[in-house]
Order: C-alpha cells, then sequence, then structure tokens
C-alpha cells in the first residue's frame, strides 16, 4: 500500500511540473467519458429499452404491400408508405378490433 502512494504522490509532482501535459490529459480524459456517456445514452435509449407497449407480441403491422422503404431504401413504385394517411384516420376512427393504432413514417422517429 505504502508503494501505491508513493507512485500517485510522484505521479502528481510531475503533473504539477508539467502544466500544459495536465491540461492537455484532463482535456482528454474529460472528453473521453463525454464522448463514451452519450454514445451509451444513445445505445440504452434506442436498443436496451423495451418498446413502449404492454405486450409487444400483439403488436401487428397493416398494410397492403409486404415490404417498405424501411429495409430496402425506396420501393420500386416510388412509394414511401405502406398505405396513405387518409387510410390510417379511418382506421383509427372505425376499427375496433384493435385496441390502440399509430403510424410511424420511415426515417423518422415521431409517432403519430
Amino acid at each position: 500500500m505504502t508503494t501505491l502512494m508513493q507512485d500517485v504522490r510522484y505521479a502528481l509532482r510531475q503533473l504539477r511540473k508539467t502544466p500544459g501535459f495536465t491540461v492537455t490529459v484532463l482535456l482528454t480524459l474529460g472528453l473521453g467519458i463525454g464522448a463514451n456517456a452519450a454514445i451509451f445514452t444513445l445505445v440504452n435509449s434506442v436498443l436496451l429499452r423495451n418498446l413502449p407497449v404492454a405486450d409487444p407480441q400483439m403488436l401487428v403491422r397493416v398494410g397492403d404491400e409486404n415490404d417498405c422503404c424501411v429495409n430496402s431504401g425506396t420501393s420500386d413504385s416510388g412509394s414511401y408508405s405502406l398505405f396513405a394517411t387518409d387510410i390510417y384516420e379511418e382506421l383509427k376512427k372505425s376499427t375496433s378490433e384493435f385496441e390502440e393504432l399509430a403510424a410511424m413514417q420511415a426515417g423518422s422517429d415521431t409517432a403519430r
């Protein structure tokens, strides 16, 4: 334990002798810790948390096409949606089979 304390005192003396190096070390550590915290926050919120629904296995995708721009960029027809917004509004109003209905636009993080 005494050698550890001696090493720490020696390191602090060396850092005190070279203030430029000390500032560089502190800035590097600060930026590294900040970047790590930001990346973890992003990964935690996007990948590690569950969907905000009670039973994710009960989710159903509704649409008239099998694939969409989410997997392949754009569809061959140039359409960017599985169905129009008007159809979504009508389904939300008149379909009692679904407990709730939500829509998502590809490339956007907003839900309707």
